[in-house]
């Protein structure tokens, strides 16, 4: 199962109570029905902000029109996010769309709705992301400290100012995060195409491709490509065939199975032993070895 987490929406989606032109949900429509047609089974609608996290964010999903053969992952009617790992389960011919928020920290209080578990606006969605403006708002997103996070984003196509450390590495895979390469800025100039080459490969050099997804980032249908000529760009990057797949398979599912578990479950513990209660035996004890 291939995965896209990252079709992103207009930037007028990113305003609190901002609303999006029906030619704009159109271009988003045709995106998904494209990535469907491509092979991706699973894709994410991302809502950058770039302020501080409020409800009125989320007013711009209630005028989001029908895409064909989609299934959403929140009532359309109510706005409200359905519970439960839906992106598992995908009817033949169909394509699940889920909603993303990526928060580009820049100060402090932009970062107040990523900690601790979250905010219930957070919760809202199905996958969150953070984009560290520098080093030290990386360092704080790659440590854990923002426990709402499920995936770091970089400016793919601009100068960070700072280096991928491995250390940073070491700490996104200890806290089971996903390092993101989205492949549109690769798509536009020269200029552009030439710094994230450059940034594409020392996110590659520090991972060695673990913890790593590949995402479109696309903003219109013709930004996409096929999971297999992602594969094939991966080697540009020196990243073997099968890391590159699961950069937009396994990697990816692991970074939605994350956000599962930071949402639906407290402190991951899913299931408890029942305790034996009074008058009823336990399992007989096992026979120490002589």
């Amino acid at each position: 199962m291939f995965y896209d987490l990252n079709i992103a929406l207009p930037d007028s989606a990113g305003k609190a109570g901002g609303m999006v032109s029906s030619q704009d949900w159109t271009q988003v429509a045709q995106a998904v029905e494209r990535a469907r047609a491509l092979g991706y089974q699973v894709v994410a609608l991302n809502q950058t902000i770039n302020s501080k996290l409020v409800p009125e964010h989320l007013t711009v999903w209630k005028s989001m029109p029908t895409i064909k053969d989609a299934v959403y992952s929140w009532n359309r009617e109510t706005g409200a996010r359905v519970g439960g790992s839906g992106f598992d389960s995908v009817p033949r011919g169909k394509i699940r769309v889920l909603r993303r928020l990526t928060v580009i920290v820049s100060d402090t209080a932009q970062s107040q709705s990523l900690t601790g578990s979250g905010s219930a606006t957070t919760a809202e969605y199905d996958v969150v992301a953070a984009r560290p403006t520098s080093d030290k708002f990386l360092s704080a997103a790659s440590s854990g400290a923002w426990e709402a996070v499920d995936i770091i984003s970089l400016d793919m196509g601009g100068r960070w100012g700072y280096f991928v450390k491995h250390k940073i590495a070491g700490q996104v895979l200890a806290n089971k995060l996903a390092l993101e390469i989205s492949y549109q800025p690769a798509l536009t100039d020269s200029a552009t195409r030439q710094q994230w080459v450059s940034n594409a490969a020392s996110i590659v050099r520090v991972t060695l491709g673990r913890g790593v997804i590949w995402t479109s980032g696309a903003r219109q249908a013709f930004d996409l490509r096929s999971p297999y000529d992602i594969s094939a760009l991966g080697e540009v990057l020196q990243l073997n065939g099968d890391l590159s797949k699961r950069a937009l398979s396994s990697s990816s599912r692991a970074a939605l199975v994350h956000a599962f578990t930071r949402t639906s479950t407290l402190r991951a513990v899913i299931s408890s032993a029942k305790p034996t209660e009074a008058g009823e035996e336990g399992p007989a004890p096992k026979r120490a070895k002589v």
